[in-house]
């Protein structure tokens, strides 16, 4: 057997890794959530415009049909919402948003037009909004159990379940 010598070219970037300095993993945390603190305002009112979108495209909605582009719509903003809630905090909010992502995927996969699935998510929603009335453990876990029936009750599955690369966490 040969022995293979390897060689690592020195890297700007490996210089810089391998200097001593920075700070200490548990203070950069700490100084992370401390600026994500300090957004809270302004990602409430964030996550306050993406629910009123998703709200005006449901009210438009007539005869409980609602058409695939704007389906699209709801999943776009849904997902933000997503992103934000899990940001900030908001755990029963961003599961209910993964939620209704996975429903208004399922409607747009399944080429059907019915808005009643959306529709119990949106009004979902805003029950467990930042500034909505508080809802106590039990019930916040009754609210998302309901809206788990509706991906079994449709067959919908989960995004998440599609690509390996994302974890499904519920």
């Amino acid at each position: 057997m040969k022995t293979v010598m390897t060689f690592f070219p020195e890297t700007r970037l490996a210089k810089l890794a391998a200097r001593p300095g920075g700070m200490m993993r548990d203070i950069a945390i700490e100084n992370a959530t401390q600026s994500v603190e300090g957004m809270r305002g302004e990602g409430d009112e964030a996550i306050k415009r993406e629910m009123d979108v998703i709200e005006k495209v449901i009210e438009g909605v007539q005869n409980n049909r609602i058409p695939v582009d704007q389906t699209k719509l709801i999943l776009q903003h849904a997902d933000q919402l997503v992103t934000l809630a899990a940001t900030f905090g908001y755990e029963p909010l961003a599961r209910c948003m993964r939620s209704l992502c996975d429903v208004a995927d399922g409607v747009i996969r399944a080429g059907i037009d019915d808005s009643a699935p959306i529709a119990v998510h949106v009004h979902s929603m805003r029950l467990l909004a930042p500034g909505s009335a508080v809802l106590d453990a039990e019930q916040i876990e009754l609210v998302l159990g309901e809206l788990a029936k509706i991906l079994t009750h449709y067959e919908f599955r989960p995004i998440a379940a599609d690509d390996p690369q994302i974890p499904i966490s519920r």
